[in-house]
């Protein structure tokens, strides 16, 4: 089993570092040229099923995807990018020492979710999408989610997430060993946008 997972385009926040989480922002230009292009650098693969996060960005950038398979794409909400609650809306970097108080301590966001909530979500739906056993899989969702999906592959914690960063259509990609363990063999590839 092959599970390729991609970060949606950009969108207009993403420039200003502005917090989406379930805000549904649209891509913007550069985000639609973005999206084009990891639809071509995806049409060499072949390709099962795609789920993507039911958000716009993530669902317009896996049509993108799709239109050069033509195959089953699943929106589903396990797959949104974290929940900000009230940060949602905020630059990053007016608010980031509330948002790690929270994570640190494990608490939700004010009307959002905590960390442990956020993953739980994303590796229960994880585990529906490996037991289906497709061959060639693809993910599409958000930095949060891709962060999520990482660790779940590689069967680290969630205090490792930091290890890891995830550009705008960044792919990464998992393979099944015959012992049933997932390497990465793809992190954080862009070369479609050079």
């Amino acid at each position: 089993m092959k599970i390729f997972t991609v970060r949606h385009g950009q969108t207009d926040c993403n420039l200003i570092s502005r917090i989406q989480g379930h805000t549904n922002s649209p891509l913007n230009e550069a985000g639609l040229e973005q999206a084009k292009r990891i639809g071509r650098r995806l049409s060499r693969e072949k390709v099962d099923i795609i789920y993507t996060s039911d958000l716009i960005r993530a669902a317009k950038t896996a049509e993108e995807i799709n239109s050069h398979h033509g195959v089953e794409l699943v929106p589903n909400e396990a797959l949104r990018e974290f929940n900000f609650g009230i940060f949602e809306g905020r630059i990053y970097g007016e608010v980031a020492h509330e948002i790690e108080y929270h994570y640190n301590k494990g608490l939700p966001m004010p009307n959002g979710e905590s960390i442990n909530e956020n993953f739980k979500k994303i590796h229960n739906y994880l585990d529906e999408i490996t037991a289906k056993n497709h061959q060639n899989v693809i993910l599409v969702g958000h930095f949060g989610t891709v962060r999520a999906a990482i660790c779940y592959f590689l069967g680290m914690s969630i205090e490792e997430r930091h290890k890891f960063y995830i550009d705008n259509t960044a792919i990464h990609c998992f393979e099944r060993g015959d012992d049933g363990k997932f390497r990465m063999i793809l992190e954080n590839d862009v070369s479609h946008l050079g």
